[in-house]
């Protein structure tokens, strides 16, 4: 096995015989954390884990039945790569992107990033941290939504779907240094006239997931703190129509019947449940 950088006149070039010792995550991607000058550093493959067929699937999914980005693997290098240039170029912290030439099994061009190792907690992870005083974290909390909210805006004023978060959640925001960073960006919507019910959408996923994965006795403290920080009351209503009101008659109809009959979408931790429970309280404050 040899890794290291080759001098050439050209990009820098990394080499591994073999990245199995280096496996960080395998989540439908590979990620490999790989040695990396004076450190380490993520080398994401988007060439994954998944069979060709599933991946096929999956994208066909995305496109036609989503109206996202394919989930096929150049276009989601792609779409990452895009995602954090544009981020970065509006001012949201990102991790750095080390454009070097990575020369290993699987590592195809068009197919990897090397992308800078971060070690720091998860927005999520500070939330349940019973360490750490709980008005400290509803303080951080409280700093966090408006830079959410500054995102929301520039993505509707500038119709950019690329600056809607797919994947967010609160899984997916790491602190350092008093700022956030932001990550995954795999999978983006596509129309710009949908930017509106994009952003909708990003509001609920992060809500619910956040909700859920508290514990219950914070949970109506959260929705206070996001009601009385978020500036824009009529985007936060926005996130239950997603749900229950949304413009597409399918959709609407779908979700009627989901809500109806599946036992899950009725728990109180659903995303039906939480945009709701979010809803009452814009409307009670």
């Amino acid at each position: 096995m040899s890794n290291g950088n080759t001098m050439t006149t050209g990009p820098e070039i990394l080499e591994f015989d073999d990245l199995s010792p280096y496996l960080f995550l395998k989540n439908g991607n590979y990620l490999y954390k790989v040695p990396f000058r004076d450190g380490w550093a993520i080398l994401k493959v988007y060439y994954g884990s998944k069979s060709t067929f599933e991946t096929l699937q999956k994208s066909f999914g995305n496109v036609v039945l989503q109206g996202q980005s394919s989930y096929m693997p150049k276009t989601r290098c792609h779409i990452e790569r895009s995602c954090i240039e544009l981020w970065a170029n509006h001012g949201f912290p990102t991790f750095e992107i080390y454009d070097v030439e990575v020369r290993a099994p699987g590592c195809v061009p068009g197919g990897y990033l090397l992308i800078e190792y971060v070690e720091a907690p998860e927005l999520l992870d500070y939330l349940v941290d019973e360490s750490q005083p709980l008005e400290e974290r509803f303080e951080l909390y409280r700093k966090w939504l408006p830079e959410w909210s500054r995102r929301h805006d520039l993505a509707i004023e500038l119709r950019e779907p690329l600056l809607v978060h797919e994947n967010g959640d609160g899984g997916h925001v790491m602190l350092r240094d008093g700022k956030f960073i932001w990550f995954d960006f795999e999978m983006i919507y596509r129309s710009r006239a949908a930017v509106p019910a994009h952003v909708s959408h990003e509001i609920a996923q992060y809500i619910w997931h956040i909700y859920k994965s508290i514990p219950e006795s914070m949970r109506a403290r959260f929705l206070e703190e996001t009601v009385a920080g978020y500036p824009n009351r009529d985007r936060l209503l926005s996130a239950y129509d997603y749900f229950y009101n949304h413009p597409n008659p399918f959709l609407r109809g779908a979700r009627a019947l989901d809500r109806r009959f599946r036992k899950k979408a009725r728990k109180p931790t659903s995303k039906y449940s939480v945009t709701a429970k979010l809803k009452e309280q814009v409307e009670k404050t």
